[in-house]
């Protein structure tokens, strides 16, 4: 009798210990259903219109990933966006560290500006969570020695230097002078600080650094300081607000400079400032990475998808760019064949595409060990009736540039 109560009781044992692994292993399989992902925006405050819009983008890419299969290596799994507001430093800090805690994300991409997306990318590294940069220009964000960091983005160095070469080139070298207007904030300073450094190696001198405040009410003081300056070329940066403002008051107050203005990506993307301005928006040039119109399969495809989308407003204002980086993320993932940080790591670090739904934008992916996509590339657009059409360089050329711009 012992021996049969024995064996019973061995027997209920094994069982309950089965019923536990099966009841413990459908919660793996659930979450190997999802892959969560973490998007830092501006979603409220200054900035929120581009951080709206390139919400838009994201989920378009994700409907996109999602409805086409999913993650296949992963059976199907679907990406699930977690989105965080990154208004502020320490608003991207706590939401880094509430998706890598609560939400148990597998990546992070963000955080538009640069000085958010340096201070978490940190947490992120800490972590062992990739972080995928598609809209944070500063040189500092691969410049740390961080693993798990990767920008498909150019440098702002890059802003410079091309912006630059562009000038001399539409100018004939003609053009000896210039003046910056762009705001008192990390983006500006870091402006500042690149078109210091190398717009001299361009025959171009720099006159002086126009500064303004953030949520500006007049720009009168900036406006008679290049009156006085009177530069062959101003280079601004700023957000649709403040750039509406200023060119209200420049054409108030008469002034252009003598050859042209240069919008250095930013604001003057955005679709919204060509709407505001009209026809005070017309000749001015920009420089960003894409353009609608670009020279590049796909382009106008994937753009005429976001116009129906976002209301008949293009796919820039980084957009465009965070688009192509969820696709990005999921070749990585794909290949990963895991949720796991450090595999989907590796295996950004190891990609190589040349097609696939990034290439609107990205003729190869392949990161360096900085973890920065050296291939990147900086084109320039004239506005003409609110829209931007690609002027340079002749490769991606689809009008000619119109030189010097007078008014």
């Amino acid at each position: 009798m012992k021996q049969r109560n024995l064996d019973f009781s061995r027997r209920h044992f094994v069982q309950s210990l089965g019923t536990a692994a099966g009841v413990a292993a459908f919660p793996a399989l659930a979450q190997n259903a999802d892959v969560k992902v973490g998007f830092l925006l501006p979603l409220t405050g200054s900035f929120a219109e581009s951080g709206q819009l390139i919400k838009m983008a994201v989920e378009m890419a994700i409907e996109e990933i999602n409805g086409s299969g999913g993650i296949k290596s992963l059976k199907g799994a679907k990406l699930v966006a977690v989105f965080g507001n990154s208004t502020s430093v320490d608003e991207a800090n706590t939401e880094t560290n509430r998706m890598i805690s609560r939400d148990k994300v597998s990546a992070i991409v963000g955080a538009y500006s640069s000085g958010a997306t340096i201070s978490s990318t940190v947490i992120a590294e800490r972590n062992k969570i990739p972080y995928l940069v598609p809209n944070a220009l500063a040189d500092e964000i691969t410049a740390r020695g961080l693993k798990f960091v990767f920008k498909t983005v150019p440098h702002f160095s890059q802003y410079a230097i091309n912006s630059g070469e562009m000038v001399m080139q539409l100018s004939g070298g003609q053009a000896k002078t210039c003046a910056l207007v762009r705001e008192n904030n990390f983006f500006g300073n870091v402006v500042s600080r690149e078109f210091t450094k190398h717009i001299g190696n361009f025959n171009l001198k720099l006159l002086k650094d126009n500064v303004f405040p953030t949520n500006p009410t007049t720009f009168e003081d900036v406006i008679i300081s290049l009156k006085r300056d009177n530069p062959d070329v101003v280079f601004a940066s700023g957000e649709p607000s403040s750039i509406t403002l200023l060119f209200k008051q420049l054409a108030e107050l008469k002034y252009w400079p003598k050859m042209g203005w240069v919008g250095l990506g930013g604001g003057y993307t955005n679709p919204t400032t060509w709407s505001n301005l009209g026809k005070q928006g017309d000749g001015v040039i920009v420089i960003n990475d894409w353009f609608p119109d670009i020279k590049l399969p796909g382009a106008k495809e994937v753009n005429e998808r976001f116009l129906k989308r976002s209301g008949g407003k293009d796919m820039l204002g980084n957009a465009n760019t965070t688009y192509a980086g969820v696709h990005i993320l999921r070749a990585a993932i794909e290949k990963a064949g895991s949720v796991e940080g450090v595999a989907i790591r590796d295996a950004l670090a190891g990609l190589d595409l040349v097609l696939g739904s990034q290439s609107f934008m990205y003729e190869r992916v392949k990161f360096d060990n900085t973890g920065f996509m050296p291939r990147t590339t900086l084109v320039a657009a004239q506005v003409t009736g609110g829209k931007p059409k690609v002027i340079w360089p002749s490769a991606y050329q689809t009008t000619k540039a119109v030189w010097p711009v007078t008014r």
